[in-house]
């Protein structure tokens, strides 16, 4: 199993739902507490400096730099942790299975396969480190399925950056830009 298929499977078995609005069931595999721990894991094997920036109780933003020597840009990779809830799925959430060239499971296409192919980038950089790279700052929000708590906390950080790009699905169309989003209630 190549690196990107092992880093999905193994995100892919660590539950990260996310209650959209509804109630935080106690037990294993609300939100996003579980991807963060394999996060601190992850980045501290790489050798990297990130840190853990809290942005609701139990909720932690995950944020790591790569910062190569001679560069002149800097590169924002972003993949959030949360997935949505599995209520309906048929299959077993967070059983990852190989079937053909595809991995199922909860998050495996938002935004889990994303986030476990940025990861693979930025490792390959960091062991690597060609001559010539940009800087890289890999950000792993929370939240991102509901309120946006941590995107909102990451654009009030004012990183500085030259380039984002965002590991969401978009049936492999190249998206430039985004229209955002707001959400109302009507009373």
């Amino acid at each position: 199993m190549d690196e990107p298929t092992r880093l999905l499977a193994d995100l892919v078995k660590i539950p990260s739902v996310n209650p959209m609005g509804g109630a935080v069931v106690a037990g294993k595999g609300m939100l996003e507490a579980g991807v963060t721990e394999y996060l601190d894991r992850f980045f501290r094997d790489l050798g990297v400096p990130f840190e853990r920036i809290e942005v609701a109780p139990g909720r932690e933003n995950v944020i790591a730099r790569y910062d190569s020597p001679s560069s002149r840009r800097v590169l924002l990779f972003d993949a959030h942790q949360d997935t949505v809830p599995v209520e309906g799925m048929t299959i077993a959430p967070f059983d990852p299975r190989i079937d053909g060239d595809r991995l199922y499971g909860r998050g495996s296409c938002d935004v889990k396969g994303g986030l476990a192919a940025m990861l693979s980038a930025f490792a390959r950089l960091v062991r690597e480190r060609p001559k010539g790279a940009a800087s890289v700052i890999m950000a792993c929000p929370v939240d991102e399925e509901f309120t946006h708590l941590g995107s909102s906390a990451l654009a009030r950080s004012n990183l500085k950056v030259d380039l984002a790009i965002v590991a969401e699905p978009t049936e492999l169309n190249l998206t430039n830009c985004h229209k955002g989003a707001i959400r109302w209630k009507i009373r």
